[in-house]
């Protein structure tokens, strides 16, 4: 009895090993959540990317007022008008949450629930450009970014700061929401 035991055991021992054996492993489940690149996580890095959507007018003044007015709208406060640079920002603004159905800084319901569970905030970038013929072109940028808190001892023994905010991503939906904003506004001036 015990002689057929071992034999059976001998026999299934290849399936209870398990089938991994020479296959190769999942390089996502063998590598750090942290293993990503640095670069992604600045705003310059998504700021240099190009834009989703576009709206071109005549009127570098109405263009400027108009994407201005929109930011507002969106209940934003303007930070930075460079004109020159063609550059128009807003200060930070800590996304909407479940409980704030008014506000209109997230583009989606998932953007809305990834801020309720996080403190996450987002930046208007509006790049303006001539584009020749006296037409000037306007980009809405939006920067998703998320805050991550510094556990204390690691703080101390590092000299890192309580809370920073790394880039997460654009918000395409927004983006596109903000020149549609614009487009109607500047139809409707004429």
């Amino acid at each position: 009895m015990m002689r057929l035991a071992w034999i059976v055991l001998f026999a299934l021992a290849p399936l209870i090993s398990g089938c991994i054996g020479k296959r190769p492993k999942n390089p996502a489940a063998t590598q750090p959540v942290t293993n990503v690149d640095p670069a992604t996580g600045t705003v310059g890095y998504w700021l240099s990317q190009p834009g989703y959507a576009t709206v071109g007018w005549k009127d570098f003044t109405q263009l400027w007022e108009t994407a201005e007015n929109v930011a507002r709208l969106n209940m934003f406060q303007i930070d930075r008008r460079d004109y020159r640079g063609g550059l128009l920002t807003t200060r930070p603004m800590v996304s909407k949450q479940l409980f704030e159905p008014w506000r209109k800084d997230a583009g989606t319901a998932s953007d809305v629930v990834e801020a309720s569970l996080g403190t996450i905030r987002r930046t208007i970038y509006f790049q303006f450009e001539e584009v020749g013929g006296g037409e000037y072109r306007v980009w809405p940028k939006v920067v998703v970014e998320r805050q991550s808190k510094v556990d204390p001892k690691y703080r101390d023994d590092y000299d890192l700061p309580a809370t920073y905010w790394y880039a997460l991503r654009r918000d395409k939906v927004m983006e596109e929401k903000l020149a549609d904003s614009i487009r109607n506004q500047l139809m409707r001036k004429g």
